[in-house]
Order: C-alpha cells, then sequence, then structure tokens
C-alpha cells in the first residue's frame, strides 16, 4: 500500500493509558481541529491502574468502575479509539505506523505506550496461579483466583507488591511476601520509613522474608510452593509478583528515535525527531526544576505530561515545571510521596513513626527534594510540593523541619514582587527596591511585565543587593534635555526628543538609517525604532548564564504575534536570554516584534500587566506575601481634549487588574467549598484518601493566604500625557525618588497596621 493511500490521522496517540486519554481530551479542550485516534493494545477503553491493586481486587470488579472516560466522551468529541490495536513498527522517515492489523499516518505523534511488567524466568514460572499484575485483565484473572486460594505469595517489595500483600491478607489470605531487598519500599531511601510498614505488615501477619529471590516454582499443572536461593520452601497456591517495569518501546527499534531508559524527550517531551512526542511511563524526561533526567511512573506524571505534549502538539511552548505526586493505599493508611527521594544527601524525620502520622524530608543542597508524607494533612503535602517546585532555600527554617508543631507551610511562603510595564515610569520601580532592600524584603519570585521585565531580570541577577545595578541601569536609560525653568515644557521637550532621536542606550529611530533595500522602506517597517542598544545596556547588569541558579525566580511574559497567547518564560525552566527580556517589552508599532526558537512576540502587557495569575499557577497555592508595583493611575479626572482621552484609554489599559483576579479566585473558592460539602457526605476514611489524592492536592484544596502590598505611584507635577516614554534624567531621578519614598510610606503604614 502505498503511503499517499493511507488516512492522515492529524494527531495520532499511541497507547491506550491515562496520558493518551488525557492528552486527546487535552486537544480537543485546546480547539485542536482535525482527526485524533488513540491506538490501544489492550480491547478495554483507557482506564485508571491505581485501583487495580487495591479496591478492584477488595471489592466486587466492575471494569466500568475504573474507565477514564465512557466510549460517548471520544465519540461526542470525534476521537477515534482503535482497540486491539498493537503498534508494531514506526516509520519516522514516511510518517506511518504499523499495527498487527493497519497502517497509520500522523502529522503529529504522541508514544504514550506505558511499561510492560519485569517477569521471573525461575523453573516453573509457566505454572498456573501465578500472577502479574498490569492490565485489568490481570486484575480480573487475579480476583478469580482469590477466590479459590488459602496461601498467597508475594514476590517483591515495589509499591505494586506492597498494595498486592495488603490486598490479599485483608482477603483473608495467609500472604508471604518475599524480596531481594532488605527493606520495604527501599527506593524511599528511609530505613524509617521501611521499619515503620516493616511492622506495620508484621502485625497485621504478613509473614516478610528479606534478602531471598525465587529459585523455583514448585508444582505439576499449579503452583504448590515457591523455594528461594537459601532453601526455604514456601507453600502457596497463588503467587502475585510485582518486581518492576521496563518502558515499552521494542516496535522503535530502528527508528532514529532515541531510546535510554525509556525514550528520550526534552523538557517539552518533544523526542530527537520533531513533531514526535512521548509522555507518561515510556518517557524518560528532563525536568528542569530538579535538574535531572528519569522516568516516572506515576498517575499524576501520566496527566500533567499528556496535557504537556497535546499543548506542544498545537504549537505552544509548554515546559514541566512542577513535581510529582505519587500516593497509595496500603490496609487503612495513605501516604504520598512528592518529588524526588532518591537525590537527597540529607533526610528529616518529621514526627515520631510510632503515631502512624510523620513524614520524612529528603534534603540536598539546602533544598527539599522529595518528601514522604504518612497520613499527613492536605496543607502539609500541598506545602511540601510548593517548597521543591520552587527550590525554595529552607536554610533558615531547617532546625524547625522536624518539629511537627513548626507548619511545614510557614516555610513555604513566598515573598513575591510584580513589576509592571510603563516605560520611562518604570524607573520608579527601582525606588521601591531600594526601599524594600532598606526593609529587608528581598522577593523569592519576581516577576515582570515589558519595563518590568527589565527591572525584574536585573533583581534576579543581583540577588539581595539590586538597588545599585538598576540605578546604574536607569542612569544608562536617561538622556540629557535642556534645562528648562517651566516643568511642563521641560517635559514636553524631553518627550519629543525621545520621539525623535530616541535614547542611545535603549532604542533608535528607523528614520535615521540609511535606506539601502526595498525591505527598508518605510512602507515596509513593522516598527518606528530599533531597540537592539538595550541588548548591550542589559547585559552589563544581568548575567544570563547566572540567572537559572539564582536563588530569585524571575518569571517574564510576552504575547505570541501569531497565536495572540500569552507566553511565560521562567528560569528555572528557560534559559533566559536578552531577546527573552527584549520581547515581553517590544510594544507595537514602536518596537518590532522579537523572535525566539521561530516565534514572534510582543509586548505581555498587551494581554497582561501584571502578571499576578501566573505567580499563582506556576509559584503554587500555598501562601504568598505579594507586592504589586502600579505605575499607572487607577484614577484620574475626565480627560479633556482628544490627546488627554487617548492617554487614558491607554492608562485604563495597562493599569494592573488585581482586584478582578481576586474576584475570580473568589468565584473558584465556591466551587471548592461545594466540594468540601459533598466530601461530607462520604465516610470520613474514604474522604480523606480522597483528599490525599494528586488532583485533590493541586485543584481542589483552599488557596494559601495571601497578603498583597500595592505600591501605588502618584501623579507628577507637570506631568504630561507622555509621561511614558520622557526619559530625561531629571524624571528619571524624580520618579527612581517618588518610587522610594512612597515604598517606604506603604511599608511604614503597614507595619502599624500589624
Amino acid at each position: 500500500m502505498r503511503s499517499n493511500e493511507i488516512p492522515l490521522i492529524d494527531f495520532l496517540l499511541l497507547g491506550g493509558g491515562l496520558a493518551s486519554a488525557t492528552a486527546a481530551e487535552s486537544l480537543r479542550t485546546a480547539g485542536a481541529e482535525g482527526s485524533i485516534a488513540i491506538l490501544c493494545a489492550e480491547t478495554t477503553l483507557p482506564y485508571h491502574r491505581p485501583p487495580l491493586s487495591k479496591s478492584f481486587l477488595l471489592n466486587s470488579p466492575d471494569q466500568t468502575n475504573v474507565l477514564i472516560h465512557d466510549e460517548a466522551f471520544y465519540r461526542d468529541r470525534e476521537i477515534d479509539v482503535h482497540l486491539g490495536a498493537r503498534v508494531c513498527r514506526v516509520d519516522v522517515e514516511s510518517r506511518i505506523v504499523e499495527t498487527d492489523r493497519d497502517h497509520f499516518r500522523f502529522s503529529k505523534l504522541l508514544i504514550a505506550t506505558g511499561a510492560s511488567v519485569d517477569r521471573l524466568a525461575a523453573p516453573g514460572a509457566h505454572l498456573r496461579g501465578i500472577h502479574y499484575l498490569r492490565t485489568v485483565n490481570d486484575a480480573l484473572s487475579l480476583y478469580e483466583s482469590i477466590s479459590h486460594a488459602r496461601r498467597a505469595v508475594v514476590v517483591g517489595a515495589s509499591f505494586i507488591g506492597m498494595e498486592l500483600a495488603a490486598a490479599l491478607v485483608t482477603r483473608g489470605m495467609a500472604t508471604t511476601l518475599i524480596a531481594k531487598e532488605h527493606l520495604l519500599y527501599e527506593k524511599l531511601c528511609s530505613p524509617e520509613v521501611s521499619d515503620f510498614f516493616t511492622g506495620y505488615f508484621r502485625d497485621r501477619n504478613v509473614e516478610l522474608l528479606f534478602g531471598e529471590e525465587v529459585k523455583e516454582f514448585s508444582g505439576t499443572t499449579r503452583v504448590e510452593a515457591v523455594i528461594t536461593d537459601s532453601g526455604k520452601i514456601v507453600p502457596c497456591d497463588l503467587v502475585a509478583i510485582g518486581i518492576g517495569v521496563h518502558p515499552e518501546t521494542a516496535f522503535l527499534d530502528n527508528s532514529g528515535i532515541e531510546i535510554s531508559g525509556g525514550i528520550l524527550v526534552n523538557q517539552q517531551l518533544e523526542t530527537n525527531r520533531p513533531g514526535i512526542y512521548a509522555a507518561g511511563d515510556v518517557a524518560n524526561f528532563y525536568n528542569p526544576i530538579a535538574r535531572i533526567r528519569y522516568r516516572a511512573e506515576h498517575w499524576d506524571n501520566a496527566v500533567k505530561q499528556g496535557r504537556i505534549a497535546a499543548w506542544n502538539m498545537l504549537g505552544e511552548r509548554q515546559s514541566w515545571r512542577t513535581v510529582s505526586y505519587f500516593f497509595s493505599d496500603v490496609f487503612d493508611l495513605t501516604f504520598n510521596v512528592v518529588g524526588s527521594t532518591e537525590q537527597a544527601s540529607e533526610r528529616i524525620l518529621r514526627g515520631p513513626t510510632k503515631e502512624k502520622s510523620f513524614s520524612v524530608l529528603y534534603l540536598d543542597q539546602e533544598r527539599l527534594r522529595g518528601a514522604f508524607l504518612l497520613e499527613q494533612s492536605l496543607v502539609e503535602t500541598r506545602a511540601a510540593g510548593a517548597l521543591i517546585a520552587n527550590r525554595s532555600d529552607i536554610s533558615r527554617s531547617k532546625a524547625k523541619l522536624s518539629d511537627v508543631h513548626s507548619p511545614l507551610n510557614r516555610a513555604a511562603v513566598q515573598t513575591v514582587l510584580i513589576l509592571q510595564g510603563g516605560g520611562a515610569l518604570g524607573a520608579f520601580e527601582c525606588g521601591v527596591v531600594k526601599a524594600l532592600e532598606e526593609w529587608s524584603i528581598h522577593p523569592d519570585l519576581v516577576a515582570g511585565v515589558s519595563i518590568g521585565a527589565f527591572n525584574a531580570a536585573i533583581v534576579a541577577a543581583n540577588p539581595g543587593n539590586a538597588t545599585t545595578a538598576l540605578e546604574a541601569f536607569w542612569r544608562e536609560l536617561s538622556v540629557d534635555t535642556p534645562d528648562i525653568p517651566n516643568e511642563e515644557l521641560r517635559r514636553a521637550v524631553s518627550s519629543l526628543q525621545s520621539v525623535m532621536f530616541g535614547a542611545p542606550n535603549f532604542f533608535r529611530p528607523r528614520w535615521f538609517e540609511p535606506i539601502l533595500s526595498f525591505a527598508q522602506l518605510p512602507t515596509n517597517w513593522t516598527s518606528f525604532y530599533d531597540p537592539s542598544p538595550l541588548k548591550a545596556t542589559l547585559s552589563k547588569y544581568v548575567a544570563f548564564d547566572t540567572l537559572r541558579d539564582s536563588p530569585v525566580r524571575l518569571l517574564i511574559t510576552a504575547v505570541d504575534v501569531e497565536t495572540g497567547q500569552l507566553a511565560t518564560f521562567d528560569s528555572y525552566v528557560d534559559k533566559i536570554s536578552p531577546e527573552h527580556i527584549l520581547a515581553s517589552g517590544s510594544l507595537p508599532p514602536g518596537f518590532p516584534w522579537t523572535t525566539i526558537d521561530g516565534k514572534h512576540y510582543w509586548d505581555g502587557g498587551l494581554v497582561s500587566n501584571s502578571p499576578l495569575d501566573q505567580v499563582v499557577e506556576i509559584g503554587g497555592l500555598t501562601g504568598k506575601n505579594i507586592y504589586i508595583v502600579d505605575l499607572w493611575l487607577g484614577k484620574r479626572t475626565l480627560p479633556y481634549s482628544i490627546a488627554q482621552v487617548l492617554a487614558r484609554r491607554d492608562e485604563i489599559v495597562w493599569a494592573e487588574k488585581t482586584k478582578r483576579n481576586i474576584r475570580i479566585w473568589e468565584y473558584i473558592d465556591d466551587y471548592r467549598q461545594l466540594v468540601e460539602e459533598i466530601m461530607t457526605s462520604l465516610e470520613p476514611k474514604t474522604a480523606e484518601q480522597i483528599r490525599r489524592r494528586p488532583r485533590y492536592i493541586e485543584t481542589v484544596g483552599e488557596m494559601g493566604p495571601l497578603s498583597v502590598t500595592r505600591i501605588n505611584r502618584e501623579a507628577a507635577e507637570g506631568e504630561s500625557i507622555s509621561r511614558d516614554y520622557e526619559f530625561s534624567r531629571a524624571s528619571i531621578d524624580q520618579l527612581i525618588a517618588q518610587g522610594y519614598a512612597i515604598a517606604v510610606k506603604t511599608l511604614e503604614r503597614q507595619a502599624k497596621s500589624v
């Protein structure tokens, strides 16, 4: 069959798991046009795997209870699901996927084929009664066997092995767990956790054999005993094996897609082949927050990566910028694992293990890298996630981390500085920063738009002492102007000078450039000024190569010219360059768009001049002390001329919209409270288990307290409608002094009210 005879699928998703189902849903929700198809090797619609080792075995199994969506969901959204379609080969060059019965052409491809169980090759491994658990059919087979068995052996001390042992003994079976490791949950690298669960499982009649491997399965047609390498014979009539999994990538042999411990993808989840992505258990991805590459076999990971892959298949530039949450239920206990427990150099036990409610915090270089939380509150779990995601320096609170009476969410509170765009008015922000530093208020995160992005980059590059660099930067941006006694006339002349001649270290007009080609004719201009001098000026005060290591996280926003979507550049995720800063300030038609990685950006203030939403989205829902510098007046008298009308119109557009954001959060809180009311009708233990699920932790739980301090610029004497492009040295100095004075006044008033 010729390739042009094979139907073209716009978005082809390989794998019938959670990552594929989430990606398909996200594609349609984001407005994807064209065909979407999911190829499932199994004959069941995509389903959730975590219940298979727990509630599915403990209760009467019902396949519909584990489905992610029913058939109507996919049909209504025109998502084709091909069941029983096992992928055999991917031809990258011709962009064709071969299954065991069909061929599919694709424009964009997502590989989310998950993982397959590791199997034992010991003699007798073929006997009936030996089970592995990965699919819903595996779970059904195991459930049926439990009904006819009295003695069980579980092989493996993995998470799945522990869940299986708990389920089998709860079903009334005499259960023995055999592990080659000497610790339970060895992957958690915590003797405290292992010792606790060893006692807990033994108290519930699970026999534990450590340091043993299976030598042989004994029996004629059905397993009757397990023989270990030390010669122990463990009688049984059922064996459940959970010794690990490996990524399902065999069909990619010789495809040209890079494989190493899974499919290698970047932080946008794209492989080495453009337009081909991988997500979920099969993806070996780079986590820019943890700065490590790894593969995660978590429900939460599959959901998040499915969404990221979908957005990027649609042309966005979304990166992984969060932490993974893992949860498990064993017996009557629920625990969460947040982040990575394998990259730590230090552990802190938080609370006594005998209380059945404790945490283990994993630290490295004064940063929290991971956390194990047993029966802990939503607030505690979310705080751990925020500390990891924000790479928060916890050296000051480290001594209190072992004290359960010292809430972890206190250590997770962020200090945030939001700097607006406003051209020359940005000098006001320089004075504000000076006042904040004198008051020992140093941001953990600084977010900027337009000129605010320039200031924010300098703050992030000079943590704790940005004032000197900011003042020098603004001295370079300012220009000498005629000394005119009349203030209003002086400002008008200065503005005209900037319009006609630019600012030498910031921007220069295009009308003084020689016209050497047709493309340089004014009719072909897309802007009036060239801002390239600013890159050299910025580079004096921002060591861009060190931004990712700064304790101050930098967020800057810009607008994609072609899609109109707001993009957020994050110093913890992106390699910030002068172009990123310039992109945030590329206000048309004054400045041209800035091109980064093939995408074209304008000033972020066109969408939002106060990126508070982005701060909350990226910084998490924990408590925040937020300082917003408002350069534009919210209130003015009525304008009296067309020029005044236009100036007031722009001022309203650029003014911050914090009050609107707060109203939206209040509206969302109403839904959270409704969910909590519904939760009260559930059995208390069930409700608590739900509250520890990743989706609940990150979306439903109440937002941490927000303290918002507004530092508002006031209209200066003689201020003209051209105030934002008036760069005279006198006006810049006045703005810096005004920013300092108003910030001090605001902080003093705030201190008195506490």
